[in-house]
């Protein structure tokens, strides 16, 4: 009876994925508070970047005019699209009330990651050009798994692997860039 009640009151996890870096299921974090300040600044921020990245994309300067596909047409589309999505945030911060209950409130634990991702990231950037692509990228996606809470065999090396081979056969052999 004991037992029935424990494992009502605390979910088990089969999706392989563990609470990451000290969190646990059981602890209840507290929700980030609103703050609409917080949700225009950020809105605003992300329109002034991604309009420039749109302003930018059509400065590229190109040797030949192709008239279709070219060299500034991706960032191009990432800009014009991410700044209609912008100018879509701004509205949405300024006309509904402000809510972040699907936030967490910053943790310690999540500083900590945080500080963690950039490093591992640093010395993935240092060691891809030494070790090449294939050695350093499921390294790098399996420490990031370790960081963000995978567990199991399954999650550990399959994501990584999956992850990486996908990239390679789609850059590498489909698109033929150089990795």
């Amino acid at each position: 009876m004991n037992e029935a009640r424990h494992s009502q009151a605390t979910p088990s996890r089969t999706d392989g994925v563990a609470p990451a870096l000290g969190s646990s299921d059981e602890a209840a974090v507290p929700a980030a508070p609103t703050s609409r300040p917080l949700e225009i600044t950020s809105a605003l921020g992300a329109l002034v970047f991604l309009g420039a990245l749109a302003f930018l994309a059509r400065r590229i300067e190109l040797r030949a005019e192709t008239g279709g596909v070219d060299p500034r047409w991706w960032p191009e589309l990432l800009g014009t699209v991410g700044l209609v999505l912008a100018v879509a945030l701004l509205v949405v911060s300024v006309v509904r009330p402000a809510s972040r209950d699907d936030l967490e409130a910053s943790t310690r634990a999540g500083f900590v990651r945080v500080g963690i991702t950039v490093a591992l990231t640093a010395a993935y950037l240092v060691a891809w050009p030494l070790v090449g692509f294939l050695a350093a990228t499921p390294v790098f996606l399996l420490a990031l798994t370790a960081v963000f809470g995978g567990r199991g065999w399954q999650v550990l090396l399959g994501f990584p692997a999956l992850t990486t081979g996908f990239i390679y056969l789609l850059f590498h052999t489909l698109l033929e860039v150089p990795l």
